[in-house]
């Protein structure tokens, strides 16, 4: 698994409490001067939640950086003291992707990020909403029933992989908003 960069030297692995967190994240839209550090942070977290539930082969920083751009501009980044440290995407109705750092887990980032998608989707005016969650991946599954989605369905989506497209067991969640 590769270590620390210039990304994120101090909040890959370091443990935070919640109360280090308070008031002291930056939310804006993501830019394309940040698909490096976004892809970082996507990786980071993929190694740490996905990794074991992969196809094998493992995609590097390049994967991660081309998919990353693809993200914009319905993408919000979350700063730490400068540094990219969570990200959230949406595309329509469906929240795409959701990672942080594992070194603010626990801290209520993820929730927040979130929220403000759920936000601009229903600005949008989307009241049904939806994701895909692979299965096996209990802790996500988790942190989204409390967040109030539940599983809908067994669906087999087409994942994207350094190896090509695989066919995948996935949960569709939804949500309704009011």
């Amino acid at each position: 698994m590769p270590g620390p960069t210039k990304f994120s030297a101090t909040l890959w692995r370091r443990p935070c409490w919640a109360s280090e967190l308070d008031g002291t994240f930056g939310i804006e839209r993501a830019s394309a001067g940040d698909i490096p550090a976004l892809a970082f942070v996507w990786r980071q977290s993929w190694y740490e939640s996905h990794a074991a539930l992969s196809f094998g082969k493992e995609p590097d920083q390049a994967y991660f950086e081309a998919r990353a751009a693809k993200l914009l501009p319905d993408c919000l980044i979350a700063r730490k003291e400068g540094e990219l440290v969570g990200l959230v995407s949406w595309q329509e109705n469906e929240l795409y992707q959701l990672f942080v750092l594992p070194g603010v887990y626990g801290g209520g980032l993820a929730a927040e990020l979130i929220e403000r998608a759920e936000t601009a989707m229903r600005e949008a005016g989307h009241k049904q909403l939806f994701l895909l969650c692979r299965v096996g991946n209990d802790r996500a599954r988790a942190f989204y029933e409390k967040q109030g989605w539940q599983v809908a369905q067994l669906a087999d989506s087409p994942e994207g992989s350094v190896i090509g497209y695989l066919e995948d067991a996935m949960w569709r969640m939804e949500k309704y908003l009011a």
